[in-house]
């Protein structure tokens, strides 16, 4: 199981990130996620059925980034005041970093899943579409290694899934280890996207250029996640993210897409 996100901007360019789970250890893996979630709920109130998304839950006030219908009302009490860790503060966000931080710890420690981040230094919304094109080919080429198959899971705000679809079916069906279109979401629905946004936020900023960025989260993505990134060989550390880090070969992708350069 792959289940995938987005992060970057117009300023800085953008990075896709899956996160990818053998289908046997799903459920270990989840279990071990909401233990997580059930910490976080009785340290600070915050259930598990409360969406963790990376950019609202580290912004200043994680409130006025919070849209989705009903989100709010479960971090609010009988009088419509927010949760403690959720209000505005410096050592009510300086908190916030840390459950972040102790998220992907948790994630760290699932040494059977890999992620796979690629990253663009363009900053056009083609360029985003365009790289998700060579997420496919990360993914197919290390599930060819592996013997193994996939399937897809993404954060269902990406363009109707109609770039995503055609670029599944690009795909050689004689060669593809990558199944079906990829099935969109909502994360608010989903833990396992929720874990993947964490890591693509962690991911992007490794790659952000902001001198008031402390350093040690910075590195949250090549040290909390180390043992998961999937990194070309003979290179054992680092942040590795292909396309920045290093350039990806594309020679043996099934995309059509790849191959006429489109």
């Amino acid at each position: 199981m792959v289940y995938v996100d987005d992060s970057g901007n117009e300023n800085v360019g953008w990075l896709w990130t899956a996160f990818a789970l053998p289908f046997d250890l799903w459920s270990e893996y989840l279990g071990r996620w909401l233990s997580f979630r059930h910490w976080l709920f009785r340290q600070h109130g915050v259930p598990a059925n409360f969406e963790l998304h990376s950019q609202a839950w580290l912004a200043v006030e994680p409130a006025k980034h919070t849209s989705a219908a009903g989100q709010l009302a479960l971090v609010q009490d009988g009088h419509g005041e927010l949760v403690d860790l959720l209000r505005r503060g410096r050592a009510r966000r300086r908190a916030r970093f840390e459950v972040f931080e102790k998220g992907l710890k948790t994630i760290g420690g699932f040494t059977d899943a890999r992620l796979f981040t690629v990253g663009s230094p363009s900053t056009s919304g083609a360029a985003k579409l365009v790289l998700y094109d060579d997420l496919l080919c990360f993914v197919e080429d290390f599930l060819s290694g592996e013997g193994s198959h996939a399937t897809f899971i993404v954060d269902g705000a990406h363009d109707g899934g109609g770039h995503l679809r055609s670029a599944h079916r690009a795909l050689l069906i004689k060669q593809r280890r990558i199944v079906e279109d990829a099935g969109l979401r909502r994360s608010s629905d989903s833990q396992l996207l929720q874990i993947a946004d964490f890591c693509a936020h962690a991911a992007f900023q490794s790659v952000q250029n902001k001198t008031s960025l402390d350093e040690k989260f910075r590195r949250q993505y090549e040290t909390a996640l180390s043992r998961l990134i999937a990194r070309p060989f003979g290179v054992e550390d680092g942040r590795c993210v292909r396309g920045l880090d290093y350039a990806g070969d594309t020679t043996n992708c099934p995309s059509e897409r790849i191959r006429q350069g489109s």
